[in-house]
């Protein structure tokens, strides 16, 4: 039985959140230990919440205030049970099924990470295109081409989902917090001696 521990961080979230652990609670081919981490939201997510206190496989964790989204992967890590941990934003953007492949990928390869890329197997003309339907991904294009300047890599997007080996970033000691931490996650990871690839990722942008 594969086996996969599945990281739930929110913030003000009330909209979303129960969908986004449905999700994780119906994603098949997994036995699965789900943590979900609220940052201090005042929105009425942290009541929803509430109600799956209890249940079989879901540690909760509710804080009073925003300690930062690498804080909450940070803590995650320590109470993962499994080899690998799936970070599922609770906006609901990234198809959580792509898990399989990523986890499929990182077994076959003995992977320390798996990107889920938006914009894998697009041309540059189609990469083009789609800013024209998702302006965002300007910043997507100029980061991703940043990081393969800088470290000769041929990545398509470093922003996207994120699968990760718990052993190995357990072991990468990052002094950042907040977000700050996921792009100094980044530069450790594809600046080292760390073994990276990336599976496309169905991505639907909330509005």
């Amino acid at each position: 039985m594969k086996k996969l521990s599945i990281l739930i961080p929110c913030f003000n979230e009330k909209k979303l959140v129960k969908k986004s652990i449905i999700q994780a609670i119906r994603l098949k081919n997994f036995k699965k230990d789900i943590i979900i981490i609220d940052n201090g939201s005042t929105d009425g997510t942290q009541k929803i919440l509430k109600k799956f206190l209890g249940k079989k496989n879901i540690r909760i964790i509710l804080r009073k205030k925003n300690l930062g989204y690498g804080m909450s992967v940070k803590e995650a890590l320590k109470y993962s049970k499994y080899k690998y941990m799936y970070i599922h934003f609770s906006d609901c953007e990234y198809d959580i099924k792509t898990s399989l492949k990523m986890y499929q990928l990182a077994e076959k390869k003995n992977l320390d990470a798996v990107f889920g890329s938006r914009l894998k197997g697009y041309s540059f003309k189609k990469k083009l295109k789609s800013l024209k339907s998702k302006p965002a991904y300007l910043g997507t294009l100029i980061i991703t081409y940043l990081y393969n300047i800088l470290y000769n890599k041929k990545f398509s997007d470093v922003i996207g989902s994120k699968f990760y080996k718990v052993r190995s970033i357990k072991n990468i000691k990052i002094k950042h917090n907040h977000f700050r931490y996921d792009f100094a996650l980044k530069n450790v990871l594809i600046g080292s001696n760390y073994s990276i690839d990336e599976v496309f990722t169905k991505y639907k942008p909330r509005k």
